[in-house]
Parts: C-alpha cells; structure tokens; sequence
C-alpha cells in the first residue's frame, strides 16, 4: 500500500446512531468569539487572490468534554477504539481505524472534513470501503455546528504524551537517510506559520528578547531553528524546538512561563499547525551540501 494511504487509513472516521440534542444558544454564541478575526480590506483581498495571505481555513474552538459525549451518543465507540476510555462495548470496533493517539498526527480541519465528506479521502482496504465504493463512514446531515467542532476538539484532544503516536509515519518512513546530526534533543515540537501582516518585526524582537530566554531557562531545552521554506505550499515559517525528552518538553507547554510563550507566539501568527518528532524533522546534511 502506498505509504500516502498509510497516514490517511486513519483519518475516515466511522459512526452509528442518532445525532445528540442541538446545543444552548449561549453555547453557540460564544463561538462567534472563539477566534480572533483577520482584518482587511476588501481591496487587498481580492489583490491577495480571494484570501487573505497565508489564509487557511480554520474552525472555532470546540469543548473536548461535549465533543467525548457527542462522541458516544453518535456511537463512534462502536466502530472505533479509542484506548483508556471506558465507553460501553457494543458493535464491531474493527470497522474503523483506532483512534488512539490520533490528535497527535492529524490537523483539526482534516478531522472535520472526515466526518463533514467522508468520501474526500477513500482509504483503500475492505475494513474502510463499502461494497459501492464509497467510504464506510457514514453521513451526519442534521450535525450541528457545535457538535461538529466539540466532536474535532475531542478527536484533536486524543494525543499520547509517550510519543508513541507522534508524528513519523510521514511519506518516505523507512526509506534510507543520511544521519542526523548527534543531539542531546530527543523530541522536537514543530510549528509551520505565517506572521500576521505588519507584524514580523515585532515577532523578530519578541522571539529574541523574551521568548529565548524563557526557553534557555526551561529545564530539558536543547535548540530552537527557524526555517523559511517555500518550496511547498502553506505557511512558509517554520520553528523546530529541541527538548531533552518528551517530559521536558511537556513541562515546558503545560508550565507557567512556557504556556504564557506559546500563547503569547500564537498571538503573532495566523492559523497553523504543529506537530511532535522524535528524530529530527529537518536538519543540514553536510556530505549533501556546500557552501
């Protein structure tokens, strides 16, 4: 199988059952608030192409506690596992892919597409591909706008902090490398990211002067490396953070001054994603390069 359909077996999400009652007003309210909007005039959109630049499309935020329940009362459990949780047995959890430890490899918008277009991405495999054709994950019309972003929230919360389920099974794994670079950094969270418009000097200060000395006083930091890469589509910034294991790396996310940082860089950029390696994602191969 190609190793593309590998990373995407995991994203058809398959479920059974009757939609959960619709959401409070209140609950529904707050979403319009949820995200901080992008300003700009109607003139330099249509300049920039229709978007605006380094636009992506992106979801409010959602409950991962309500999304849990939406989970269960669509039934999802019985046709995926979802380690450690204790969700009744019933039907043929075999149908659909685990999805343990998957918020650790797929963006939210890809989550919501699953269950929005469940044939956007045919899977290969009699587990995942009805007798028609068609992805054997079903269809949810009456889904509320809530519901659908509580239900990405909680599949986007089902990370493993073991590193387990990181990122790695990327195009290409298993193929033959040159060596990285010897490290003491054994996790590596990366960012890719554009800077908001008018902002990447006040980023570059900020990044210097505050952000690198919180990091250097983190326990267990090891590098921070900031790429332009325009060679792919996307957000062209791209931050890698070296850790001395996933513990440290964790602390410094869940710890005071570290959450403060990340919340605090977010504030500079526009919708990204990020993700979690435990070799090195990028790196110089000097027997490949020259000056």
């Amino acid at each position: 199988m190609h190793q593309t359909a590998l990373v995407l077996l995991v994203l058809t999400l398959a479920a059974c059952g009757d939609p959960p009652p619709a959401p409070t007003a209140s609950r529904s309210d707050a979403l319009r608030s949820a995200q901080e909007p992008v300003r700009i005039t109607m003139d330099a959109l249509h300049q920039a192409g229709g978007t605006p630049p380094g636009w992506r499309f992106t979801l409010p935020d959602g409950d991962a506690a309500a999304g849990r329940k939406t989970f269960a009362d669509l039934g999802c459990h019985s046709c995926h596992v979802v380690k450690g949780e204790p969700f009744p047995a019933s039907g043929d959890a075999s149908v659909g892919p685990e999805l343990t430890g998957m918020g650790s490899h797929h963006p939210p918008t890809y989550f919501a597409e699953s269950i929005v277009n469940p044939d956007a991405v045919i899977v290969d495999g009699p587990d995942h591909v009805a007798g028609d054709g068609h992805s054997r994950m079903p269809t949810y019309p009456d889904l509320t706008l809530v519901q659908l972003v509580d239900l990405v929230a909680y599949l986007s919360s089902l990370t493993d902090p073991s590193g387990q389920f990181m990122a790695g099974m990327a195009p290409g794994i298993g193929a033959p490398r040159p060596p990285a670079p010897v490290s003491d950094a054994r996790m590596f969270f990366v960012q890719s990211y554009d800077v908001k418009p008018g902002q990447l000097d006040a980023f570059a200060r900020w990044f210097t002067d505050e952000l690198m000395p919180v990091l250097r006083d983190a326990d267990g930091f090891v590098s921070a490396e900031t790429h332009v890469d325009t060679t792919r589509p996307g957000p062209s910034l791209v931050t890698v953070l070296g850790f001395r294991d996933a513990e440290a790396l964790a602390h410094f996310l869940d710890g005071g001054r570290g959450a403060q940082a990340k919340q605090r860089f977010d504030s500079f950029i526009g919708p990204h994603g990020h993700q979690l390696y435990r070799t090195a994602p990028l790196y110089r191969v000097d027997g490949l390069s020259a000056n």
